[in-house]
Formats: structure tokens, sequence, C-alpha cells
């Protein structure tokens, strides 16, 4: 949703919020509704003429420099009553010139104490981090690891979605100081240059104290509309990932992988797989990061090696800088085409804010 529907959808929210019963009309509609915002400024900068990340050949991460990764987001819950709420988030990137786009909205219906249906456009609940990536202050890296998360670029293993229209079920229950749950979701996901039809998927998760996180999910759908690749219509796409996350006094773990299969186009199936180790030292945060996907036919293979500090310069504000060796032993890796060198630097600098 672009911008000019933002009128439209915050008139309804506030509708919603006056003839709600019980809502005392709009007299507490501040306590009923909360407001959060983010913002990441990020520049990166390769030794490479060909373009790293990028929608197309005409944009991406170059020797030039980038802004690409520069956002800024708000969200907004809105809790109607005891069983009904309204959550969503609008996010303005540089990839989209900065149109205001309504990035996720949903309502959440608690059915009983441990189990809510949600209904609408609903971040994509695969990968540790992906129902907040866009809220950079929340992990260590400037940008979550491309081998799980890339899901701009038309090459790579697709192993995530940014969101999906349709409904979810998730049941979440507290068991001595562990947070089990599940979700079971489905819908479709709209893509440029192709859509995902009867997605269907459950992710299962286990938290113990902020501490440890483990993460397994599954999904598959139907491929449709394809446009680049006319091949993929009537394929289906399935993955599968695992995770797990460590914040275990000062020490940091981040690791995850994933299977990517699409129906019988071997040249499609992919794997891919990062590990991140970090060490807390005050305001400090030095970690390494390694990354690698392979992709079937297309001999596809990206090693990628990131140095990367981050330093808290105040409770809602960090800073991080970034230097990565990408290697593509085969193919063009995640680059719009065969990169020159086999092997490319990057460096990246950021500054990512909450208020």
């Amino acid at each position: 949703m672009k911008d000019s529907y933002f009128p439209a959808y915050l008139a309804i929210l506030s509708a919603i919020l006056v003839l709600s019963p019980n809502s005392g009309y709009a007299e507490n509609w501040a306590d009923k509704l909360s407001i959060k915002g983010f913002m990441s400024a990020a520049y990166h900068e390769t030794n490479e003429s060909a373009f790293y990340e990028g929608k197309a050949t005409t944009s991406g991460i170059d020797k030039k420099g980038s802004f690409q990764g520069t956002k800024m987001g708000i969200n907004l819950t809105a809790r109607i009553n005891d069983r009904i709420m309204l959550a969503s988030q609008l996010l303005a990137r540089a990839e989209d010139e900065y149109a205001l786009n309504l990035d996720w909205a949903f309502v959440g219906l608690n059915l009983a104490e441990p189990l809510t249906l949600r209904v609408g456009k609903i971040k994509y609940p695969v990968g540790l981090v992906n129902e907040y990536r866009d809220v950079g202050f929340s992990y260590p890296w400037i940008d979550a690891p491309e081998s799980i998360y890339s899901t701009e670029a038309p090459n790579g293993p697709q192993a995530t979605r940014t969101a999906f229209t349709g409904a979810s079920f998730l049941w979440e229950k507290f068991i001595g100081n562990t947070n089990y749950s599940a979700d079971l979701f489905g819908g479709e996901v709209n893509l440029t240059g192709s859509d995902v039809r009867q997605l269907k998927g459950l992710t299962l998760k286990a938290d113990w104290d902020d501490k440890v996180l483990l993460q397994v999910s599954i999904y598959a759908g139907t491929m449709a509309n394809a446009t680049i690749n006319t091949a993929m219509n009537g394929q289906e796409h399935r993955v599968s990932t695992f995770g797990v996350k460590v914040d275990w006094n000062n020490y940091i773990v981040y690791a995850e992988a994933a299977d990517v299969k699409m129906g019988t186009l071997t040249a499609m199936k992919a794997k891919s797989n990062y590990i991140t180790f970090g060490y807390r030292v005050g305001k400090w945060l030095p970690h390494i990061t390694q990354q690698e996907f392979e992709q079937g036919q297309l001999d596809d293979d990206q090693k990628t090696t990131t140095l990367g500090l981050r330093y808290e310069l105040a409770e809602d504000t960090a800073i991080k800088v970034e230097l990565s060796k990408i290697k593509t032993n085969k193919g063009q890796g995640l680059f719009d085409s065969t990169p020159n060198k086999s092997s490319v630097s990057m460096f990246g600098f950021s500054i990512d804010v909450i208020f």
C-alpha cells in the first residue's frame, strides 16, 4: 500500500477505536494506541562494478557506493479490547525512493488464552529475525545475513519472504521459564515478477529465558504468474529452515540453515547457512559472520566472511561498521552479473535508532 492510502488507513483505525464497544469513545484513544518507530541510515561500498543485492541491473551496491538499506518505519498497535488488537507497520526505504508503504497490517483475535487468530498481511514467521528484520537496532549486523534473508534480488536462495496475505493460528505458552510457540499459517505472497499461491507453513519455537532460542520452520506454496522464469509456474516452492540464537552472559551466537526446492527444477534448488559469533565488552560488540549458499545446476557458490563492530551510543542508538570479503567460487552469487573479481571487498556503516 503506497502513501496515498495512508490517510484512509488512519481514518479506518480511528473509526474502530471510537466505535468499538466499551471504548469510552475518543477520550481514551491514547491508552489504546501504541506508536513506536525506528530508523537505519546505512551505506555500503564495494570494489566491484557489478551490482550486489540489487533488484535489477540498474540498482544495488557497487564501487560507487550506495545508501540501499536506509529506511524508516512506524509500528502502530491498537488494543481494541481484551480479545481484539490491530497491528501494522509503515515503512519507507531508499530502494523504493522513500515511498511510504503499509509493510504489514493484521487483526488479532484471542480465541482462547494460548491461541490467537491473525488475519491480514502478516510478517513472514520464518527466520530468527525475519519478523523484525527492518529494525536494524535489534540485531548485531547492519543487515540480516543475505544467505538466508535475501528477498529482493532476483537470484539467491529465496529462503524467506517479507510478508504474506492470509491467516495465522499462533499458539504461545510459558512452561517454567521457557516460552513455547507454534504458528500455523497460510495464504499467498505477491512478489515482483511472480506470486506464491496456496501457501501453507508451520513454525515452532522454544525460547528459554531470552537466552537460548530454537526455531524450526517448513512451508510450501505453488508458483504462479512467473514472468522472468515461466518454467516456475505450477512448481511447488518448498523450504525448511532451522535456527538457534544464544545470548548468554556476554556471548552472542546466531546460526541458521535453509534448504530450498522448486518442484522438478533442479536448477532452483538451494542450500544456505550462516553462523555469527560475538562477544560483548561493555558498549562494544565485535562479531564475525561466515555465510554460504549454493544453488542447483546454476552452479552458484558464494561464501562471505564479515568482521563487524557494534557500539551502543545510547540505549536507543547503535553505530555499526563492517568489512566483508565476498567470494564467488562459481557463478554470480548475489551479484546481478558475474563479477570481474572472484573476491570482492565490501565496506558498510550504519546508524540505527529506535524511538
